[in-house]
């Protein structure tokens, strides 16, 4: 018989009181989470560059003051109206 060790047995002792439903449960759980993680990661906002030219930032800037926004979210609004007209 092999020798088991101090470490070996505490194993083998908190595995006697393994409940095997909770590990079933856990597959199912972790695939919710997956599947939770990937959505929240798609609704996330991705970051891009864009090129334009000075006089046109300036424009898009002073407009942004003018309705109170700072000018990344007027470009963001803008580009959003555009998107739901042209794909309904």
């Amino acid at each position: 018989m092999k020798y088991i060790d101090k470490e070996e047995k505490e194993i083998m002792e908190s595995l006697k009181d393994l409940d095997v439903d909770i590990i079933k449960n856990d597959k199912e759980n972790i695939e919710k989470l997956k599947k939770a993680a990937q959505d929240y990661i798609d609704k996330q906002d991705k970051t891009i560059t864009l090129r334009i030219s000075s006089k046109d930032l300036e424009k898009i800037k002073q407009i942004a003051a003018r309705k109170g926004l700072r000018y990344q979210t007027f470009i963001k609004s803008v580009l959003h109206e555009i998107i739901e007209e042209n794909s309904a």
